[in-house]
């Protein structure tokens, strides 16, 4: 079995969080980008001036990535507050039309 480096570990996960973030699910997409942030973080003082110039771009495209899902979060959070406020703001309308018939009530 082949040891994986880290940008490569990095690599997976930033398509993980992709996936997470496809599926709606945010948490968990933001939550795998911000380990990854938390983990070039620690490696960038480590490293010489080339390999650091070259994280430092994969950094800002992973800053990127979060800022996108982010704004995807809020969007879609606001999309869920809108139809639950119109709900409620339907609800007397909701209120006047009758029940439904119930297993067995046949009129």
């Amino acid at each position: 079995m082949k040891d994986i480096t880290p940008r490569e570990r990095w690599d997976v996960w930033m398509v993980q969080a992709q996936r997470f973030a496809q599926r709606e699910n945010f948490i968990d997409a933001l939550g795998r980008i911000r380990h990854v942030l938390r983990e070039v973080d620690e490696a960038l003082p480590t490293l010489g001036a080339t390999e650091a110039k070259r994280l430092e771009r994969f950094r800002a495209r992973v800053v990127r990535r979060e800022a996108k899902i982010q704004g995807d979060f809020e969007s879609w959070n606001e999309a869920i507050a809108a139809r639950r406020q119109a709900s409620i703001a339907d609800a007397d309308s909701e209120m006047t039309r009758p029940l439904p018939y119930g297993p067995g009530e046949i009129y």
